[in-house]
């Protein structure tokens, strides 16, 4: 397995990535839009098939939602996801002054909070922070 990072993928891509993991498909308008105004992408191909995925909105201050990270199940259990969440955690730290702190925050999965835990996430609500909370609209 001979993996190439990017931090460029299509939209045609990225709806590609969330089917394969079960999740509804988004309009190209959508897809497209999205990932032109993330902060931090980092798109992961085997011989330039297109296997994984993750990318941080951040909004340079102290706020950094890591959002979408997905690897097709044939590629899951092999670090991929790790190094996805590790690399955008380094790459906004570098964005940041020292001694600033930046809040990581994100919305799981169903089923896939442990993977964030053993990265060093917490549960909500905790003794800090209350429920998380999320809202879908359609026009």
């Amino acid at each position: 397995m001979d993996l190439q990072y990017t931090d460029t993928m299509t939209g045609e891509e990225y709806n590609e990535l969330r089917l394969s993991v079960g999740w509804r498909e988004i309009t190209e308008r959508q897809a497209k839009s999205g990932l032109e105004h993330t902060t931090f992408l980092m798109a992961i191909r085997d011989e330039g098939k297109i296997v994984a995925m993750g990318r941080i909105l951040f909004d340079f201050g102290y706020t950094a939602y890591l959002g979408d990270i997905i690897v097709r199940p044939e590629y899951q259990g092999r670090g991929i996801g790790r190094q996805i969440v590790e690399r955008l955690i380094v790459r906004t730290m570098d964005s940041v002054c020292e001694g600033e702190r930046v809040m990581f925050i994100l919305g799981s999965a169903k089923d896939k909070e442990g993977f964030y835990e053993k990265l060093g996430f917490k549960r909500r609500p905790n003794e800090f922070s209350g429920d998380g909370m999320s809202m879908w609209r359609m026009k």
